[in-house]
Formats: structure tokens, C-alpha cells, sequence
């Protein structure tokens, strides 16, 4: 049976391929990863940007990493003063830290995900924006890297509480286009104009075989 000879020969090629993809990451990408963020978070003390920038990597397990470029907690100002029975003294809410996280998986492919600023009283509505899903490591040069820093910087501003009152129309519509095109949102939208068009289909259909029922009915 020659389906053996090509299952073989295709597995071969699979095995190899995400060898290669492993040995690229752990050789290039992570280290090109890890630099950027790192130069990022030297220059941000030294501009003295208002957020703690920090680079951290999470490699414990073998073959699945992260890479990720934090900002700290802040305190967001609110304080309760808290008098039961049970507990006394005030509590000082925080908005917890925000994150691009770039994700090496298992399968040989990477992510590039941001995670937003979040507070008890001020927060965005996602969980997260995927900016990119399914990357090889060869494709993940200086460009991509550059381009996923500054979207997850503009998104840090206006996740923040401490953003709220410096975002214009164009960065309100900025960030509805991020949210709007994750791959997530996507293949959502896909589905919805999907289903619309079976159903525009059906009418239409409909239509064209009443005129064609009607024009034979005529006919002499």
C-alpha cells in the first residue's frame, strides 16, 4: 500500500518542520523577543514613563514559552474606609497590571496577545486583543515586534484610569478597530455575514422561481 510510503514521507517532513520551528525560537525569535522588550523597558525609566515596564519569561516548561513586557500595578486613588464588625481600615483599590505577551506554543507557532489594565471600577470590556495568532518564528522580525510594542502601549494608555481623559476620536476609533479585527471577532464576523448571505440567498432564490413559475404560467 503506497498510502503508507506518503503518510510516512508527510509525518517525516511535520517532524522536521516543527523541529526546526523549536530550534528557531530557542535560538533567534525568543532572544530577539526579549531584547526589544527589554530596550523598551530601559528606555521607559529613562524618558520616565509614568508605568513600571519590566520584561519577563516564563520558560519552565520545555517547548512552551512566553515572552512578556509588563506594566506594574497602580494604585487608582480610590480609598474605602472600611468599619464592620468583622474588619477595620481602609482598602486602596489597584488597577492590576497589563501585559503583551508573546506566547511560543507547543505546535511550533506563535501569538502575540495584549491584556488590558483592569480596576474594580474602571475597565475595558475584553479580556484580552489577539494582534496576531499562529505565526512561524521565522516570520516574527523587528517589524512585527515594533508594530505589537506600540499597539500594546496605546492600549496600555487607554486601558488605564489614568488615561481616560487623554484619548481623542481617532484613538476611541483606534481601539474599536483593534478589538474589532482580533482573529476572535473575526471569525465571528465571518460567521454573521455567512449566515446572512444563506438567508439573502433564500430570498433571492425564492424570488427568481417565483418570476420563473410566473413566466412559464403566462406563456401561451
Amino acid at each position: 500500500m503506497r498510502v503508507l510510503e506518503k503518510e510516512s514521507a508527510k509525518l517525516a517532513s511535520s517532524s522536521f518542520e516543527l523541529y526546526r520551528r523549536r530550534l528557531n525560537w530557542r535560538l533567534v525569535t525568543q532572544n530577539k523577543i526579549m531584547s526589544k522588550f527589554q530596550k523598551v523597558s530601559e528606555r521607559a525609566r529613562k524618558v520616565k514613563y509614568p508605568f513600571n515596564l519590566f520584561c519577563q519569561v516564563h520558560d519552565e516548561t520545555r517547548n512552551e514559552v512566553t515572552v512578556q513586557l509588563s506594566s506594574g500595578a497602580n494604585r487608582t486613588g480610590v480609598v474605602e474606609n472600611i468599619n464592620t464588625p468583622e474588619k477595620k481600615g481602609i482598602l486602596c483599590e489597584d488597577e492590576k497590571g497589563s501585559a503583551l505577551v508573546a506566547s511560543f506554543s507547543s505546535s511550533g507557532s506563535v501569538a502575540f496577545i495584549i491584556y488590558p489594565y483592569k480596576s474594580k471600577r474602571y475597565a475595558r470590556n475584553e479580556e484580552n486583543i489577539i494582534l496576531y495568532i499562529g505565526l512561524c518564528p521565522d516570520d516574527v522580525n523587528d517589524k512585527v515586534i515594533e508594530k505589537c510594542i506600540s499597539k500594546y502601549l496605546f492600549y496600555n494608555r487607554n486601558s488605564s484610569i489614568y488615561g481616560v481623559h487623554s484619548n481623542s476620536l481617532i484613538d476611541t476609533f483606534k481601539i474599536n478597530w483593534m478589538t474589532f479585527i482580533d482573529v476572535r471577532n473575526r471569525k465571528k464576523l465571518f460567521k454573521s455575514f455567512w449566515t446572512l448571505f444563506i438567508e439573502w440567498s433564500k430570498i433571492v432564490g425564492a424570488g427568481i422561481m417565483g418570476y420563473i413559475v410566473a413566466v412559464i404560467t403566462q406563456s401561451p
